[in-house]
């Protein structure tokens, strides 16, 4: 854990230091209450932490065939490097190099506890996770935050990514979590089964989207009161709330979905 709590403040750091990132940001629809509450991040600089800081590091750590054994600091050196050209024409491994340029979306238990972050470039359309192999309970991006609201309503909004969920979040329910890929796993639905009893769906349009939602009203409809929540395609390449709300704007955004989910 402390690697994330490391990790995790080095990434505010940056984002104070970027006006670009911040920008990003508000162009996502991410309010800096949010940057705060979720405790958004901007990779740049350097962050090389000491695989002896983890409990875990032995000498499995620099096995190729016991990788899986690999503690999380080794594994996160390995995940988040970028290999490089020396000056005397070999490679030389960069720690952090591949995520400079991406903001940093934590992800936690529904305990508050970081378990991992995703992370989003900034110029292209490119992102990916890491992710503790020793953790908690469940976990999602805005799960910690949103999780004494789930209780108190009984009622989980699903959405697929983060800026999705910040959105929902500041415009419509505070009641949302984001899944970050199309489908419900195992500890997530864990989770889910403990606390919720209606599901609003607010996933992507696309194919991975609404199998996502078949799958679960296949295997899960009986356990949940499952609302599938329509909202248009503005544009032919539109699939996610986010594209919605690009076109939208707040207003539209929330009076279309607090609509949709009556």
């Amino acid at each position: 854990m402390e690697l994330l709590e490391r990790l995790t403040e080095w990434g505010q750091a940056g984002l104070q230091e970027s006006e670009e990132a911040r920008s990003y940001l508000q162009g996502r629809g991410a309010s800096s209450d949010q940057w705060i509450r979720h405790r958004l991040g901007f990779a740049r600089g350097e962050f090389d932490p000491d695989p002896s800081d983890d409990p875990f590091h032995s000498e499995s750590c620099f096995d190729k065939d016991k990788r899986h054994l690999r503690c999380d600091i080794c594994r996160f050196r390995l995940w988040s490097s970028e290999w490089v050209e020396d000056d005397d024409g070999g490679k030389k491994q960069v720690v952090c190099g591949r995520m400079h340029g991406s903001v940093m979306l934590p992800l936690t238990s529904y305990s508050g506890a970081l378990v991992g972050v995703q992370t989003r470039s900034i110029t292209e359309k490119v992102f990916d996770n890491f992710v503790l192999n020793r953790r908690p309970e469940g976990y999602a991006f805005g799960l910690g935050t949103s999780v004494h609201h789930m209780w108190g309503t009984g009622s989980a909004c699903i959405v697929e990514s983060p800026f999705d969920q910040m959105l929902m979040e500041r415009l419509v329910v505070p009641w949302t979590l984001a899944l970050i890929t199309s489908s419900i796993n195992r500890d997530q639905m864990n989770f889910l089964k403990r606390f919720i009893k209606r599901v609003y769906w607010c996933g992507d349009l696309d194919k991975a989207g609404r199998d996502g939602l078949e799958s679960l009203i296949k295997y899960h409809g009986s356990e949940f009161d499952i609302v599938d929540v329509k909202y248009p395609r503005l544009q032919d390449k539109d699939k996610d709330p986010g594209d919605f709300w690009r076109r939208a704007g707040d207003k539209k955004f929330a009076d279309h979905f607090r609509k949709a989910m009556i």
